[in-house]
């Protein structure tokens, strides 16, 4: 039942009903008091009335403070995601309450950052955050919101890798790696591993010529076969008391490699390339697909495919 009172600022209007919590509103007339308290009580005889007094004074950095105490320790890669957290944290649009939020505010964040010079791939992954939040924000919190992310075209991703050695290249960045970065360079090349899987390596997890991850980027446990190169490597290394085949994080190896190719000269590499080149020379080897599927942990053929270039030379001699 709607309870009117007249006050200096205007009409107050409170609506009482079982199984809802009390709402007020102030208005200028009693006519507009009268005609939202009507609108309100219809719905909720109706069962369509949705409370959103929250989500409409709730920030979206309140949000993201709560996802990062909730939601980001369960993730893996935990801190990348912590990386995209304060990056929303820092942006104003984190001031505004995450009911207030529309789909043109997202569209026009997409294409201020892409103007900025990021890359399609980055804005992608960051947008991926924030539509979580919003999934999350929903299902867990019971915020009666949209998840606008969803409603807003996702930049292309056209820049798709297919970087590969050249001759000679291997030899020279190995011989002007420090020892414990080549060994990691001379591991991806021969294993296909992701960096963070070679970097969480224990040598307790070495059983003959196989490597036995416990957990992986997709969640499950993967062996990985290690040839005799791959063996010496780690065999070559000096033994930790942590149990561990190396000593940093990642990104110290990926920073690395990109320094000993700047300062050799060589352009367009990158660490992860040596996965796409590890890969290629495995089905060079003559593995068949799901043999190379199954050393790699791809999850999809198609996904498979995206990290396999094989050479047009090497083909030809397949031919004959």
């Amino acid at each position: 039942m709607a309870t009117f009172i007249k006050r200096n600022n205007g009409w107050f209007v409170q609506i009482r009903r079982t199984g809802h919590k009390s709402i007020s509103r102030t208005f200028d007339t009693k006519a507009d008091a009268e005609r939202w308290a009507l609108s309100v009580e219809s719905e909720m005889g109706k069962g369509t009335y949705v409370d959103n007094r929250e989500a409409m004074s709730t920030t979206l950095a309140e949000c993201l403070d709560r996802y990062a105490s909730e939601i980001v320790p369960l993730k893996k890669g935990a801190d990348r995601e912590m990386y995209r957290v304060n990056l929303w944290r820092n942006d104003p649009l984190s001031l505004m309450a995450i009911g207030k939020i529309r789909q043109v505010d997202i569209a026009k964040w997409r294409d201020t950052r892409l103007a900025s010079g990021i890359s399609p791939s980055t804005v992608v992954k960051d947008l991926a955050l924030l539509s979580h939040l919003f999934t999350i924000s929903t299902k867990e919190w019971g915020f009666p919101v949209q998840n606008v992310v969803n409603l807003v075209r996702k930049p292309k991703i056209a820049n798709a890798r297919d970087r590969r050695l050249i001759l000679g290249e291997e030899e020279r960045i190995l011989e002007a790696c420090y020892p414990e970065l080549r060994a990691f360079v001379t591991l991806a090349i021969e294993t296909a591993m992701r960096r963070g899987e070679l970097v969480s390596i224990q040598r307790s997890w070495i059983r003959g010529s196989v490597v036995h991850l416990p957990d992986t980027k997709n969640g499950s446990p993967r062996p990985v076969p290690l040839s005799s190169r791959a063996l010496a490597t780690i065999k070559s290394l000096p033994i930790r008391m942590d149990g561990k085949l190396f000593t940093y994080q990642e990104d110290a190896y990926t920073k690395g490699f990109a320094r000993t190719c700047n300062t050799l000269g060589i352009e367009d590499l990158s660490l992860h390339d040596l996965r796409h080149e590890a890969t290629s020379r495995l089905f060079e080897k003559g593995l068949d697909i799901m043999q190379v599927k199954a050393i790699t942990g791809h999850k999809s053929m198609q996904m498979l495919a995206r990290y396999t270039h094989l050479r047009a030379d090497e083909l030809a001699k397949l031919l004959g």
